[in-house]
């Protein structure tokens, strides 16, 4: 699966997946996925703004990799497609930049979840 991520005219960034605006609406998990890449489009945005660069051109490309037997992602690979006029000498930066990601970092080290219920709480004070 691959979700596009693009700037709007006022840099805003969008999600999309088979041409379509990803919403909390459509697919919280599409949402939660996409998040990888519109945090890494968050430090590209950010990399181009403190150079004086335009975001013309520039859009992030996510590819998930799906293991079919544990139904689990495993791998979110994430393509930045820069302009001809990006300098050469900020390649390896912008992967840099993006790597600070905290998206990117939580998925590499994930929280632990702990679930709790009203009933729970009220057995609790009982």
């Amino acid at each position: 699966m691959q979700i596009i991520i693009k700037f709007d005219e006022n840099g805003k960034i969008l999600p999309y997946s088979g041409g379509r605006l990803i919403t909390m609406d459509e697919s919280p998990f599409l949402i939660f996925l996409a998040s990888a890449g519109m945090c890494s489009a968050v430090y590209v945005r950010a990399f181009m703004a403190q150079r004086g660069m335009s975001l013309e051109g520039v859009s992030l490309t996510e590819s998930i990799s799906y293991n079919r037997v544990t139904n689990m992602v495993d791998t979110i690979n994430i393509h930045v497609e820069l302009p001809p006029s990006f300098p050469e000498k900020y390649k390896n930066a912008v992967k840099s930049a993006i790597a600070q990601c905290p998206v990117k970092r939580h998925l590499g080290t994930p929280p632990n979840f702990e679930i709790q219920t009203s009933l729970d709480l009220e057995e609790k004070s009982a």
